[in-house]
């Protein structure tokens, strides 16, 4: 009934889940409610009396406390389109305020650029949508709107006939921008660092020598990146890092929800005193009380209304979360960096896919280059090598990269690609590439589920071909698949655990827990996006992807969940492509990305030798038939 609801005016307020409509006349209400349902689903005889007491009766803040309207003030833009934007979960009334402000809706911004005062704006929705001043949160520290780039247009080497997609209608007379929202932040500048702090702290909490330079590199700087590869102890670094960077001042750690225990774990570590609050589980009020405040994404937005909560230090681990200018945990990241004088990101994969995903990353951290208008940054490093190569050295002293090799005590990791004929063909594969009802993406989505079917017996016989004492994790892109290898590998007689982005905390580190300390748990199954990153598992010496990730930063952040600090074997890393079919699109794709995140990253890597365990030149290729 959505879109029949949607048509006859009705909209989806998604806090309540409940579909809203403007109508006072409870027996115009009533046929209205007749003629949409056509008799069908629900039973009108007795809403008639229930209509008229509540209209009788309403509660005017009922919608318009959750609709979280927040107005800020704008440093740069086109300021003749209004110096305000405003955003809101969707509303009628509100759009029609707005509207009457001569608002300009950006879409990668999720606001309307409007005219007058923030008095005049709060006194418009008050009188017309209905939303009390008390339900509308002002923001003191301007933003800027920016005109959203694409990146540079490629062929994708991905191609499958698909149907054609269905366009909806984008509004009469409403009118579009492309600008997304960010901040306009202070230059980062170098600070003394207390270095008889930092060699008591490097005993205290066991730092290796590579990690002491990695505590020197951020706490010396009001903003810069640790992007060490993974395993290499980066939580460890940012926590003294931040502590020593703080002084007695709170610090806000930014994380995705699996790894909020992971962190306090870490700074309890190094601080087994330390008050730890963690947004959404403590009240706000505790919060007050804490030395460290742990968030993940989803709950930012929640800090952002409390601007009498001070930070002196954030630190944003996994920041190419952020990578995406216009998400919204990406707006709220940059409304507390306005607040907080020291920030630093923390990332293994800080580039994933184009070069302009660090410039969020820059201009979050003060970084002269993220002050460069987004248009400006990809004309100038993005496109080709020689630009990529211009890029990479202007990252020189804002990031920190080490390479593996760091590790003296750690072996070596190789990546190994079968092809494989799966013994049923590939009847149900091409029913589905050949299926012109489909439009593209979800095509490409059951093309993938269905390759992960077939290649599920080969990794069984992988499994039985192990060695005792080997281990292995698989990773898989879908939940479903996950669910079903369970299954096989279990008829196989194979104890397995598994891991998806559903399980609860406590049957997560069941889950790892297991697979670490029980020798008749050999294999770990589990999504890229919830197993690949985050834990340690280095019982495995064996990986193996039943789908390649879209990146190749995310594949190598999975894969070293086995090659990390404590791994003391060699690690050996299994891909299965089917020849003929998609895997093939994917992997050229991977090589693609892989060149440019080669070009710009790698050359800040440092570590003696500069080498690595890959197979020379590209590590995509070392193939066996």
């Amino acid at each position: 009934m959505g879109r029949t609801l949607q048509q006859a005016g009705a909209w989806w307020v998604a806090s309540r889940r409940m579909w809203a409509l403007e109508q006072a006349d409870p027996e115009q209400l009533v046929h209205w409610l007749r003629a949409v349902y056509r008799g069908q689903h629900v039973d009108l005889d007795d809403a008639l009396p229930l209509l008229r007491a509540a209209v009788a009766s309403p509660e005017p803040d009922y919608f318009a406390q959750l609709l979280d309207v927040q107005i800020f003030p704008l440093a740069k833009g086109d300021m003749a389109r209004g110096r305000h934007a405003v955003s809101f979960a969707y509303d009628a009334p509100c759009v029609r305020v707005v509207k009457a402000l001569q608002g300009h809706f950006h879409r990668h911004a999720a606001a309307w650029q409007v005219q007058g005062t923030a008095l005049e704006i709060l006194d418009a929705l008050s009188q017309f949508a209905g939303v009390a001043s008390e339900f509308v949160f002002v923001h003191e520290q301007p933003v800027v709107l920016e005109d959203l780039v694409g990146s540079t247009s490629q062929a994708s080497p991905i191609q499958v006939p698909a149907a054609r997609p269905e366009f909806g209608d984008s509004g009469p007379g409403e009118a579009k921008g492309v600008a997304f929202m960010s901040a306009e932040l202070d230059d980062g500048v170098d600070v003394d660092i207390d270095e008889t702090e930092l060699a008591r702290m490097a005993v205290h909490a066991g730092l290796r020598d590579y990690q002491v330079a990695g505590v020197r590199h951020l706490a010396s700087q009001t903003g810069a990146c640790l992007g060490d590869d993974m395993g290499l102890g980066k939580s460890r670094q940012a926590v003294v890092a931040t502590r020593m960077a703080a002084g007695e001042g709170r610090v806000l750690i930014l994380c995705p929800a699996s790894l909020r225990i992971n962190w306090e774990r870490e700074i309890r570590a190094v601080y087994p005193d330390a008050i730890v609050g963690m947004v959404g589980e403590d009240r706000m009020a505790t919060l007050h009380g804490c030395e460290w405040i742990i968030a993940n994404y989803e709950r930012l937005g929640g800090l952002v209304r409390e601007t009498d909560l001070s930070f002196a230090v954030m630190a944003v681990d996994e920041a190419h979360y952020l990578k995406e200018h216009h998400a919204g945990r990406t707006r709220n990241a940059f409304i507390m960096a306005t607040r907080i004088p020291r920030r630093y990101v923390i990332s293994g994969t800080p580039l994933l896919n184009r070069e302009i995903e660090l410039h969020t990353l820059l201009r979050l951290t003060g970084h002269r280059l993220g002050q460069m208008p987004l248009k400006d940054f990809r004309g100038q490093f993005t496109g080709s090598r020689e630009k990529r190569a211009l890029l990479a050295g202007a990252l020189k002293g804002w990031m920190l990269r080490r390479r593996k090799d760091v590790l003296k005590d750690l072996g070596t990791k190789s990546r190994q690609v079968r092809y494989i004929s799966p013994a049923e063909g590939l009847r149900a594969y091409k029913a589905i590439h050949d299926d012109m009802t489909l439009q593209a993406m979800p095509k490409i989505t059951k093309l993938r589920q269905a390759l992960e079917a077939l290649k599920t017996p080969f990794l069984i016989e992988t499994v039985e071909g192990l060695s005792e004492g080997d281990k292995i994790i698989v990773f898989c892109e879908y939940m479903a698949t996950v669910e079903a290898m369970k299954g096989a590998f279990a008829a196989a007689g194979i104890q397995c655990v598994t891991l998806v982005g559903s399980d609860s905390a406590t049957k997560r580190q069941k889950a790892i827990d297991a697979f670490q300390n029980d020798p008749a748990v050999t294999v770990f199954i589990g999504t890229t996006s919830a197993a690949g990153v985050g834990i340690t598992l280095t019982a495995a010496n064996y990986v193996a992807f039943a789908s390649p990730p879209w990146t190749p930063a995310l594949m190598r952040q999975a894969e070293d969940r086995a090659y990390r600090l404590g791994q003391r074997r060699n690690v050996m890393v299994v891909v299965p492509l089917i020849a003929g079919t998609l895997d093939e699109g994917v992997w050229k794709l991977l090589d693609r990305k892989q060149e440019t995140e080669r070009d710009v990253v790698e050359p800040e890597m440092a570590g003696p030798g500069g080498a690595t365990a890959m197979a020379a030149g590209s590590p995509w290729l070392a193939a066996a038939a």
